[in-house]
């Protein structure tokens, strides 16, 4: 055999090794994919079964113990500096204490079709609902412009078990919901009613307005379009224009809405006063509007600051790091 075919024959065995190795490590790393998703189906069938059998104050104090223990292994986000007025930064216990918090809460994903019984429903006030309900009246649609700030993440399903048609507007692809998240929204209230936009159905979302239903969209997003908004002592917020857009859009009521826990799987639902029509006309600044949104879910910034999450903190900008606002005032394109 000459070189050349010797040569030949080794780069082709070289390729198929290479190929078997590519192979096995794409098989595990399915299998693995495989025994992820069915640990994940059965920790949701069991915390589902467990709520049939046990008071919700006993289940609560069940699933504490792995609440803290996966909050007290996660690592601290290094601190960020916050404006005066927000409220007093937030410690590495308190940053603790409110991942621990999240988790419990998000055990309660797992339940949405269970949140509108009684012993349930007690646990949850919604404050400020007549500007919605009014909306509702005269089929308008509602924007419910949210921070990822104390329990954020049951506003929808709270607001579906008390009967209102709310989805959420999430960052992405449609096609990066996982089979947990889908599994769940089967279990959600209002069966027909989507729970859940992302940033590539923007027609869906448009249809989903002009029908009279309720949107919920966070104003601290990174990605998008964004606009500055002042906030106290020079310091700004770099708000994510969407809920802005959409109310405009839309002719929609925009309202704030926050989150508070108060421990113990009890929650308030704030909803603050629509934002004024003058500052929601096409043509003129949104950045009022922002300030209004600001404005309205400060004071619960101040009261609760311990509930402000990271992606949230990291959108204030101090005084000397600011820009001004680009946009002189006007809409940003």
């Amino acid at each position: 055999m000459n070189d050349n075919a010797r040569s030949g024959g080794n780069e082709t065995l070289k390729l198929a090794l290479n190929c078997s190795r590519i192979r096995a490590v794409t098989g595990s790393s399915n299998i693995g994919k495989r025994i992820q998703e069915t640990r994940r189906r059965l920790f949701f069938f069991s915390i589902r079964w467990l709520e049939r059998r046990l008071p919700v104050r006993l289940l609560y104090w069940i699933l504490r113990p792995h609440a803290f223990v996966r909050a007290a292994v996660k690592g601290i986000p290094a601190p960020v500096s916050v404006p005066s007025c927000r409220g007093a930064a937030k410690s590495g216990r308190a940053a603790r204490e409110w991942r621990m918090k999240g988790y419990l809460n998000r055990m309660l994903e797992y339940l949405p079709d269970r949140l509108a019984e009684p012993e349930w429903m007690e646990l949850c006030h919604v404050a400020g609902l007549e500007p919605v309900l009014q909306a509702r009246q005269n089929r308008r649609s509602v924007v419910l412009a949210f921070p990822h700030f104390g329990a954020y993440r049951l506003a929808k399903s709270w607001l579906r078990s008390a009967g209102l048609p709310v989805a959420t507007m999430h960052g992405g692809k449609a096609e990066s919901r996982s089979k947990l998240e889908r599994l769940e929204d089967a279990f959600s209230p209002l069966p027909g009613i989507p729970t859940v936009f992302y940033s590539d159905q923007l027609r869906e979302v448009n249809e989903f307005l002009a029908a009279g239903n309720l949107l919920l969209i966070a104003i601290d997003h990174e990605n998008g379009r964004q606009m500055t908004v002042p906030v106290c002592d020079g310091w700004t917020f770099q708000m994510a224009t969407g809920a802005v857009r959409l109310a405009v859009r839309h002719r929609a009521e925009l309202i704030p809405c926050v989150v508070i826990d108060g421990g113990r799987w009890h929650f308030q639902i704030k909803l603050g006063r629509p934002g004024p029509p003058e500052c929601l006309a096409d043509g003129i600044g949104w950045t009022h509007a922002g300030k209004h949104l600001l404005d309205e879910m400060l004071p619960h910034f101040r009261s609760h600051p311990r509930h402000c999450s990271h992606q949230f903190i990291k959108r204030f900008r101090p005084p000397l790091d600011a820009p001004g606002d680009a946009t002189g005032g006007k809409n940003p394109r």
